[in-house]
């Protein structure tokens, strides 16, 4: 894959020669790169008896390459804060507010329990892992992955603005039972109206 991100494509004849591989795995492993979408053909390049298929990366390729943003997000945000803590605070909820123009549409018509399954599937989309659970008293909502836990760390003021968020998306206050953050195996929300079970 490196190879074809710098080289911007290659034949099957190159990379073997490159990789030192036979031509056999070399089909091999660009059909199972093909099958995942990593890698499309991408024209052809002139040989001496016939054009040969370029191989190139596809944008999904992108994916797989080293990324900084977590420690890069770390830095912004200490610098923001260090420089001025309102500031920060003004970010904070514009960021949530963001958020909250990108998903509110797609529960906002809804009332009830169609609504907190629409809320499930945005949490879904944006990598919490959600789990619900109905009983008698409404629901439990469940957390089983915190996309920004690395930032929530040292920012705990990450924390109130995803609750924020998803109470507005909810349409309800949310009592949170347990976080990850404060090292329970999930973060659990429940309705404020229904009684808290004992932990």
């Amino acid at each position: 894959m490196e190879l074809l991100r710098v080289r911007g494509g290659l034949t099957i004849s190159e990379l073997g020669r490159i990789l030192r591989l036979t031509r056999t795995a070399v089909v091999n492993h660009l059909h199972a790169l093909l099958a995942e979408g990593l890698v499309a053909r991408g024209g052809v390049r002139a040989g001496r008896r016939r054009p040969s298929a370029l191989f190139v990366a596809t944008q999904a390729a992108d994916a797989i390459f080293p990324k900084t943003y977590r420690e890069f997000g770390a830095l912004l945000m200490e610098a923001l804060k260090r420089e001025d803590a309102t500031v920060f605070a003004r970010v904070l909820a514009r960021l949530g507010n963001e958020w909250l123009t990108q998903d509110l549409p797609a529960v906002q018509h809804f009332q009830g329990r169609p609504r907190i399954e629409a809320v499930r599937q945005i949490l879904t989309d944006r990598g919490f892992l959600p789990s619900l659970e109905w009983d008698a008293r409404g629901y439990t909502l469940r957390e089983h992955n915190c996309p920004v836990m690395a930032l929530v760390a040292a920012h705990p003021e990450i924390c109130m603005t995803v609750h924020q968020w998803l109470e507005a998306l909810v349409g309800q206050p949310l009592t949170r039972i347990r976080c990850l953050s404060r090292g329970d195996p999930v973060s659990e929300y429940v309705p404020r109206t229904t009684p808290i079970p004992a932990r």
